[in-house]
């Protein structure tokens, strides 16, 4: 019975050459290169006691396994039948255990994918997204002194124009931010441009105010969703010694949505003739023109993002090993091919993937009605994003997760909050200046006089005016 066994682990590993392609190593390891070879002692009786049609004979010797082979099978195969009756805590436990290998592991395999073509295109294609919600923040700003007359807006609805963008955008980051853990950093970025591009479009055709106000809202789910997941799914493409580098530059296509806004407000506002009118009840005027022509770069993004793959350090975290090294396999070869060196080989054959602890999800979404299915879907997902923000306040991160919202709150307050602020303080300046100069003339009486400057901010009460022109 014990030489059976031996031959049966030694077979299991005899057929593990590190090939992809063939059988892969189930070790979990990243493996980039070849693979050392046993002891010669070790292996050099595996196959002794095999004819040529690979049967066994009874009560040969088999040979010894590797210690180190018969170690790992017993690993892989206790988890197998265990996991149900272990506690979660320790499933989490050997969850992080499996992530900070992969972060090892990941960033050698980034390495030997290098840094060209695919990061160059990806920058591009992001940093459009990035732009196009740097354009929309700037939107209600240029457009308020134009649509205020349109709307007939009190001071109460301006400052309510301008502050729905900023809570739209609060809860798309904290909603589709985290929704882009579970679904996907591509899927969810394609989703919060899609509702920042359709409402902003659609805000340029509304005439009411409450109308104009929900668009502007959605709106900015869409870029509150967008601008964290940009971040993230482009780090993922990048090594180490280059991620605070090109993460830098990636903020400036933030202030070149800024430009382009500014560019458009000033060429397109001004153009009162530019819109048309149907009957008294539809009037689409230049700023609304203006809104429309800055809906376009989302729209562009849009397009643009199809063609870039999913983050392949997202599917490794969910278990999906074969298509996450097929993406990697792929930006290895786009950048070695714009090197010059399309001859280089991928050597990668193997990733670790985390141990996955929510397939209890998929058996009860398998079950009962469309609906039910649905609603188990829906509340689970959110409660795993949730439990995602409950996360960072664990012991081991809270620190950190205060000290970054300060930094991030006094940054945004002071960019933001100047923004909103400053347009309505300079007004404010200006009214009271206007006001320190008004002349009020009581009681007077001109006669046979040429009025030919202008008469603003004068007062006239209870005078007499004749023959005057």
């Amino acid at each position: 019975q014990g030489g059976r066994e031996a031959n049966q682990v030694s077979d299991d590993y005899r057929y593990q050459d590190g090939n992809y392609e063939g059988y892969a190593p189930n070790d979990g390891y990243y493996r980039g290169g070849d693979e050392p070879a046993h002891e010669e002692d070790a292996q050099s009786d595996v196959t002794e006691g095999h004819d040529e049609d690979d049967e066994v004979y009874e009560g040969e010797y088999q040979g010894i396994p590797h210690p180190d082979d018969i170690k790992e099978k017993q690993k892989k195969r206790a988890p197998a039948v265990a996991d149900e009756y272990r506690d979660r805590a320790d499933l989490m436990a050997e969850r992080m255990e499996d992530e900070e290998q992969l972060a090892h592991q990941y960033e050698n395999i980034i390495e030997e994918c290098g840094h060209g073509r695919f990061q160059w295109t990806l920058f591009f294609v992001l940093g459009l997204a990035l732009m196009a919600d740097g354009v929309e923040v700037f939107v209600v700003g240029f457009v308020l002194p134009s649509a205020e007359k349109d709307m007939c807006l009190s001071s109460s609805n301006k400052g309510m124009l301008g502050l729905i963008v900023y809570l739209g955008m609060m809860v798309g980051a904290v909603m589709l931010g985290g929704l882009a853990d579970k679904l996907g950093r591509k899927k969810c970025l394609i989703i919060s441009l899609a509702i920042n591009a359709a409402f902003a479009f659609l805000s340029s055709f509304v005439q009411g105010y409450g109308f104009f106000l929900f668009c502007r809202l959605i709106s900015g789910l869409g870029i509150g969703g967008s601008l964290p997941i940009v971040f993230a799914y482009f780090s993922e493409f990048l090594s180490r010694e280059k991620r605070g580098e090109h993460l830098s530059w990636l903020c400036m296509f933030w202030m070149i949505g800024g430009i382009f806004a500014s560019a458009m407000a000033w060429s397109i506002i001004p153009h009162y003739g530019w819109g048309f009118s149907m009957g008294t009840k539809y009037h689409f005027h230049s700023w609304r023109v203006f809104v429309l022509v800055c809906s376009l770069p989302c729209i562009a993004s849009l397009v643009a993002l199809k063609f870039m793959p999913e983050s392949p350090r997202f599917l490794l975290e969910i278990g999906k090993h074969d298509e996450a090294w097929m993406i990697l396999k792929q930006v290895h070869d786009t950048n070695m091919r714009a090197k010059g060196e399309p001859e280089r080989v991928f050597t990668v054959s193997y990733i670790k993937t985390p141990k996955q602890v929510d397939e209890f999800i998929e058996i009860q979404s398998s079950t009962g009605t469309w609906y039910q299915r649905w609603l188990v879907r829906i509340t689970t997902t959110f409660k795993q994003v949730w439990d995602n923000v409950l996360y960072c306040l664990t012991a081991q991160y809270r620190m950190n997760t205060l000290m970054l919202a300060v930094v991030w709150f006094t940054m945004a307050l002071s960019y933001y909050g100047l923004i909103v602020w400053f347009p309505d303080m300079i007004r404010y300046l200006q009214e009271e200046a206007y006001e320190s100069r008004v002349k009020i003339f009581d009681e007077e009486e001109v006669s046979h006089f040429t009025f030919n400057f202008t008469l603003e901010n004068q007062i006239h009460r209870n005078g007499e005016y004749r023959n005057d022109k």
